[in-house]
């Protein structure tokens, strides 16, 4: 969050909407991202993620709705204010015959960057910048487009699919980075299919299926909302018959003394008839975000 105890918005995407002809792209998306906040978009191939990220840039026309970013409508930003704004898209191209130092030092000169950080995150990610880039691996030319993200230290990042092609070791120094510069005051908005990276990474998020964003919340409020799973301990369990009989129970597994299984709606039958046993233990089993993505795209 911010520094102060005012929560400024720095992004607030409403009711953006574009069509390809007759074809959704998306359709009245909107969210909000404070100042300070990590915050993942998610969705699988396809579902509308990069054309969000394209018309709240406006590097393609949206049909309708608008985007503030910085306090300010996306069209009335300043050279300077864009210049705090950084975007690593899902493909982007790259003078190939320079090597990675040329054009790295040449995209901070067009920033009219006093300081870069070119050194220190080619040294994190283990990118050798002395290649020319037509020579690199997917996987090196990504890293390329992260150290470009974060070389100019901006307030905003807005990264799409931004591991591609990476290892898992540099997945995990691509996350370490983000971390950092998070601390540093950069508010980040993330898109990826990749929902671990999501997890580890961010703590508000938004669910995008068929160009409609369909969940736009903290993390934690979308766990309370999924159905929740259940682990009794018994001393002695009671047979699979009994516990069947419970309203709303599915996915009922029983192994020794513990029962594992889900219960839709009220849980109150599910407390009654346990209660007739001596029950060790009860653990509410928190659901992962693949469980709750897989919720909320069954529920649209």
């Amino acid at each position: 969050m911010s520094r102060n105890n005012k929560i400024n918005t720095i992004v607030k995407v409403s009711n953006l909407t574009k069509f390809y002809g007759k074809t959704k792209g998306i359709e009245k998306v909107s969210f909000e991202i404070h100042e300070g906040e990590i915050y993942g978009l998610m969705g699988p191939n396809g579902a509308g993620k990069t054309t969000t990220l394209r018309s709240m840039l406006n590097l393609i026309s949206s049909d309708s709705g608008k985007t503030n970013i910085l306090g300010k409508d996306v069209n009335e930003l300043s050279s300077k204010e864009i210049s705090h704004i950084s975007y690593l898209p899902g493909e982007f191209e790259m003078y190939s015959n320079l090597t990675g130092k040329q054009y790295l030092t040449y995209i901070s000169n067009l920033r009219n960057a006093k300081t870069n950080n070119i050194h220190l995150l080619s040294d994190q990610l283990d990118l050798d910048l002395n290649k020319k880039i037509n020579a690199l691996s997917k996987g090196n030319k990504q890293k390329i487009g992260i150290v470009q993200a974060f070389m100019n230290s901006p307030k905003l990042a807005i990264l799409d699919e931004p591991t591609s092609g990476l290892d898992p070791l540099k997945q995990q120094e691509f996350q370490n980075i983000v971390k950092e510069q998070n601390k540093k005051g950069c508010s980040v908005l993330l898109s990826s299919h990749i929902l671990k990276e999501i997890e580890d990474l961010c703590e508000k998020v938004g669910i995008i299926k068929d160009g409609t964003l369909i969940a736009s919340e903290q993390i934690s409020a979308l766990k309370n909302k999924t159905i929740k799973k259940y682990e009794v301990t018994f001393e002695n369990p009671p047979s699979e018959n009994k516990l069947s009989e419970i309203k709303g129970i599915y996915d009922l597994k029983i192994k020794d003394e513990i029962a594992t299984f889900t219960i839709k709606g009220n849980i109150d039958d599910m407390i009654k008839t346990i209660s007739k046993f001596t029950v060790i233990n009860l653990r509410i089993l928190e659901p992962d975000l693949e469980e709750i993505f897989l919720t909320y795209y069954h529920k649209a």
